[in-house]
């Protein structure tokens, strides 16, 4: 039996509670309620990859929308209801019918039993579409099988044997870079309304925009161009398990108005929003330092001073010149509102605001800002940690490692890569060190550090589990990256890597850790290499 999330279970019912109560009195606020609570629902739904219910959220949004901003439409006409309801009820029963593919994926570390809460990724389940011998859905599975999914092949008009949610499917047409014929257009809808909660991707599509848009109405969230290689698509596959934490937004509000803050913060908290409130702008520092917000809505005229002269003013601090800063006033001259801008300001919304848009507005500058500090955080070929931010996170391990005593840390390096590039070229490198990232992704947890530490060296950091156990996940990876295959113009090739371990207590401090990694990574070379050596202990 599956289950969705807590907190889209909680919002679907507070969505249902919300049409009712509506429906029973027809009171225009009731109706803002119910509009305020689809958006959420949508936003949640959005962020775990549902892309068939975020699509049906989305019409009914727009349907709710047409009528949220005129109070003398309502209640609505029978008609009109009838209509919303059936969609609703469509929503709610598809959401009663599924679980979320992205729970299905998370990463969670094999426990003893009863410990399930601890346990190692289990395979995900991917079907491939494609005519029965065609090359590229047996050289797809077999990649995906290596990255811990669970491939299934399916003949073009067959249907699964079974319900069972797939975290995707991935559509293979018979002629490459050929719009595909309307019988596999005619497969994909099916397959779409029977799997709402699937992501779909298409293939080697033509670079056309009638052949994209019609895979489009058929159900593809992403149509692959013609050309690109099978790691490109498995890369698209592992996107949706994407170990990023879905850390909640955090807005601090600067505004001298009770009330404004009253309503600004009820907005944002219905759509999953974090806030805090200051009335005094000269708190603002101290506020920033210790809530550390993703952005800050500011009032433009305040008894101390302008929200351009506080902004100007922060704009003079190296950690918060990023940082997303947007105005609220009820100031409608457009050159006041340029200027604001011009001294620092990202946005400028006019009081008052529809809670809808100030939302929307606040989550795309904070998926902005954050995107921009991912960046600079993430090496841009793997998407792992970089070197100075791996460092800077095995120090936070370390610090949390005080009480458990538990942190194992690796260092891996692949073998003979020089000679690889020099054979078969950069972009075959480049691949096989993908390819070790995403298995690397694939096998351990969303509280494990991966970090790629240059070139083709890698870093780990195992928190709170045991030597022994951390050296049999290690040397399993290590024998499954030398069986996988790399894909090139002439075949395929394989590599191997060696590595080298330290834990505490044996070594105390991230230099000593990763200087001891390092250095039995070097003998583990000098023995043959495709080998794991672990760094002497106290005694050794």
């Amino acid at each position: 039996m599956f289950h969705f999330p807590q907190s889209i279970i909680a919002l679907a019912q507070t969505l249902e509670r919300g049409w009712e109560t509506y429906r029973a009195d027809g009171e225009f606020d009731a109706f803002v309620e119910f509009t305020l609570s689809l958006n959420g629902l949508t936003e949640h739904l959005n962020r775990q990859h549902l892309p068939g219910l975020v699509r049906a959220c989305q019409e009914l949004e727009n349907t709710a929308l047409s009528l949220f901003a005129d109070s003398s439409m309502h209640p609505v006409p029978l008609d009109q209801a009838n209509g919303i309801e059936r969609k609703l009820n469509i929503i709610l029963a598809e959401l009663q019918r599924h679980e979320t593919p992205a729970v299905l994926a998370r990463r969670v570390l094999d426990a003893p039993e009863g410990h399930c809460e601890d346990t190692w990724n289990r395979p995900r389940r991917v079907i491939l579409v494609s005519r029965a011998d065609h090359p590229w859905a047996g050289s797809l599975g077999e990649q995906l099988s290596f990255f811990g999914f669970t491939p299934e092949y399916l003949r073009w008009g067959e249907q699964p044997a079974d319900n069972e949610p797939a975290l995707a499917f991935a559509f293979i047409p018979d002629r490459e870079g050929r719009a595909y014929p309307p019988a596999e257009i005619a497969a994909i809808v099916a397959l779409r309304t029977r799997f709402p909660t699937s992501y779909f991707y298409c293939l080697a599509v033509p670079s056309n925009l009638q052949s994209i848009v019609l895979l489009q109405r058929a159900g593809a969230d992403a149509c692959v161009p013609v050309g690109n290689k099978v790691s490109d698509v498995l890369s698209r596959i592992l996107d949706l398990v994407e170990m990023r934490e879905q850390e909640m937004h955090r807005v601090l509000v600067v505004e001298d108005s009770a009330t404004a803050v009253a309503h600004i913060r009820r907005s944002l908290s219905q759509h999953g929003i974090d806030s805090r409130a200051i009335n005094d702008p000269r708190l603002l520092l101290e506020a920033a330092a210790e809530y550390r917000p993703d952005a800050i809505l500011m009032d433009m005229y305040m008894p101390f001073c302008t929200g351009v002269e506080v902004t100007s003013a922060l704009r003079q601090i190296r950690d918060y010149q990023s940082l997303p800063v947007i105005y609220l006033s009820s100031e409608t001259d457009i050159v006041q509102q340029v200027e604001a801008l011009r001294l620092g300001g990202d946005q400028f919304l006019t009081k008052p605001v529809n809670p809808i848009i100030l939302a929307s507005v606040v989550k795309t500058k904070i998926e902005r800002y954050r995107e921009m500090l991912y960046s600079g955080q993430h090496d841009s070929l793997t998407g792992l940690l970089n070197h100075s931010t791996s460092k800077e996170q095995i120090e936070r391990l370390l610090h949390d490692a005080e009480q458990s005593g538990k942190l194992v840390v690796a260092m891996i390096d692949i073998d003979r890569f020089k000679m690889v590039n020099d054979t078969f070229g950069h972009p075959v490198g480049d691949q096989v060190i993908r390819s070790l990232a995403w298995l690397l992704r694939g096998r351990l947890r969303n509280t494990d550090l991966i970090g790629r530490y240059g070139g083709e060296e890698f870093i780990i950091a195992l928190p709170d589990v045991d030597l022994v156990r951390a050296i049999a996940l290690l040397e399993q990876i290590r024998e499954d990256f030398s069986q996988l295959p790399h894909t090139h113009a002439q075949g395929t090739l394989r590599a191997t890597f060696s590595c080298g371990v330290a834990a505490l207590p044996d070594y105390s401090s991230v230099s000593d850790l990763i200087g001891a990694a390092d250095e039995s990574l070097l003998e583990a070379k000098r023995k043959g290499r495709n080998r794991l050596v672990l760094a002497p202990g106290k005694e050794g």
